[in-house]
């Protein structure tokens, strides 16, 4: 996640995992390359299809568009199967929090904690990313960053 724009009256919060389905995608092209130019039999194609499978899978984008003027967060976000969006007026915006959640580490047979933003209104909480991220404080400067373009000059709490 990070700040794709940011200006006065306006502020663009960009999160993604587009660089995964690139480097999957690319994956794709260099197998079936190999697969073609050294004739091997057509059961040789489930390589580049996996390859491409996940280079669709992980094709995720959300972005945040908080407009200073109109005091309002629009949001789209899109998967490879839907498409989603929103608005979120400044005043109903309680706070921006960090989700966690636990993931197993298979390895070492312990949950690891990763985290996400999400906008905290008092009817909903709506996730700012499809992925998490697995840095305990990693969001705590964009977190101030989007709290100070909401609220100016409010007193800040500590990440719920």
């Amino acid at each position: 996640m990070r700040i794709a724009r940011q200006t006065p009256q306006e502020l663009v919060v960009v999160s993604g995992t587009r660089w995964v389905s690139a480097i999957c995608a690319a994956a794709a092209l260099v197998t079936l390359y190999f697969e073609i130019t050294r004739h091997l039999p057509k059961g040789y194609l489930f390589l580049p299809g996996f390859f491409l499978l996940f280079a669709l899978i992980m094709d995720l984008r959300k972005t945040f568009t908080f407009d200073a003027m109109q005091r309002m967060v629009r949001w789209k976000g899109r998967t490879v199967f839907k498409a989603e969006s929103g608005e979120i007026p400044f005043d109903d915006i309680v706070d921006i929090g960090t989700q966690v959640t636990h993931a197993s580490s298979g390895a070492r047979g312990g949950d690891v904690p990763i985290y996400r933003l999400t906008i905290i209104t008092p009817r909903a909480t709506i996730p700012m990313a499809y992925a998490y991220n697995g840095q305990n404080d990693g969001y705590s400067t964009l977190r101030g960053q989007i709290l100070d373009f909401v609220k100016p000059g409010q007193q800040r709490r500590p990440p719920s």
